[in-house]
């Protein structure tokens, strides 16, 4: 099956130009600055073979876009048709002046406003592979110079999901809490989508015909050392299940998390571990900024900002593939395998040459 699979890889990244299974290599295996300057140095190669996928990256956008597709169809089971996972995030741009879409937002990592370019991303995850699929800039209204273009990050996601519906498979769609709100719940009722979303505590919700705000729900309070409560009401008229999970926070103290949910027929806990599938989205967030340079493009323009996100997506979908191959157990494990090489010029040639999966 593994065999076919990678076959099967191998065929579908046959349109993928030269040039952007180099700029793939140079994010890979680059240990220093990914921009184009660094990573031809790193590989011995010429600054054009790396800077030439931006020229080629219009005509490749959408044979990148298909070979994602690809594989969350190669991935997908009838037992675990995987879920479908949408989540803004910040890219840091702290000392960039003249950067297109350039705006302040909310970064959640270091939790406070900064400067940078925001995108909304859509992946698919099975809980062991993870393939990011799509995503759009946001932009803050009073950044726009055409006021009337403005989306929120909730119009984003929608045509994003809309986009890919009838294209992968998706037991269920994962939010987190910015979602949990009554145009998100109606467009995923109106789709047929099943969805698992966090859901802030002060939504008013309807249980057993008593409307109060979830923390003040009586039947969402839990008894002695209980974790796990779910009932079914409503909101704004919307049938769901809402249950509440009792945790630690990150000091030790408990807090209570709401979930909401169209899923029938799950114990509490498994409303809880359901929405915990959205989790692998924030540690592929962290391998990106972290280890592929997702932050370091030095272009002030957009299409260029784009071309590179879409790189990035790429080198992490490749890690993801020989994460498998090698029965490894996180892209980081495959990165220091890769980096750990003496001769890093020869090996990323030669991984070129033979087809290295992309």
């Amino acid at each position: 099956m593994l065999q076919y699979a990678y076959k099967a890889i191998k065929k579908a990244s046959s349109f993928l130009a030269d040039s952007t299974k180099q700029y793939i290599l140079g994010l890979l295996f680059s240990t220093g600055r990914k921009n184009c300057s660094h990573m031809s140095s790193e590989l011995g190669v010429s600054y054009h073979s790396i800077s030439k996928y931006f020229d080629d990256f219009e005509y490749q956008e959408k044979h990148i876009k298909a070979f994602f597709i690809f594989m969350a169809n190669l991935f997908a089971t009838e037992e675990n048709p995987g879920v479908l996972i949408v989540d803004p995030t910040q890219i840091q741009k702290l000392y960039s002046k003249k950067l297109e879409r350039l705006c302040y937002d909310f970064n959640n990592s270091i939790k406070t406003v900064s400067k940078g370019i925001t995108c909304v991303t859509a992946v698919w995850s099975n809980g062991k592979v993870l393939i990011p699929l799509e995503f759009d800039f946001w932009t803050r209204k009073k950044d726009l110079e055409c006021k009337e273009k403005y989306r929120k990050k909730t119009m984003i996601s929608k045509d994003i999901i809309v986009k890919l519906k009838d294209k992968i498979p998706f037991a269920y769609v994962l939010l987190d809490g910015a979602y949990g709100n009554e145009y998100c719940l109606k467009f995923l009722h109106e789709n047929d989508l099943q969805y698992s979303i966090r859901m802030p505590k002060n939504r008013k919700v309807i249980v057993d015909n008593l409307e109060l705000k979830l923390k003040d729900q009586p039947r969402l309070k839990h008894k002695r050392n209980g974790q796990y409560k779910t009932v079914q009401g409503t909101y704004k008229g919307i049938p769901d299940f809402f249950t509440a999970h009792k945790r630690k926070g990150k000091n030790g103290t408990p807090q209570v998390v709401f979930i909401v949910s169209n899923l029938k027929g799950l114990p509490p806990k498994k409303y809880v571990e359901a929405y915990a599938g959205r989790w692998p989205v924030e540690k592929m967030f962290r391998t990106l900024k972290q280890s592929l340079g997702l932050q370091q493009c030095q272009s002030i323009f957009e299409k260029k900002q784009r071309a590179h996100i879409f790189a990035t997506f790429l080198a992490f979908t490749e890690l993801e593939i020989q994460k498998i191959n090698k029965k490894e157990k996180s892209p980081e494990q495959i990165l220091k395998i890769l980096r750990s090489q003496n001769h890093v010029k020869n090996n990323a040639q030669l991984c070129l040459m033979e087809g290295f999966i992309m």
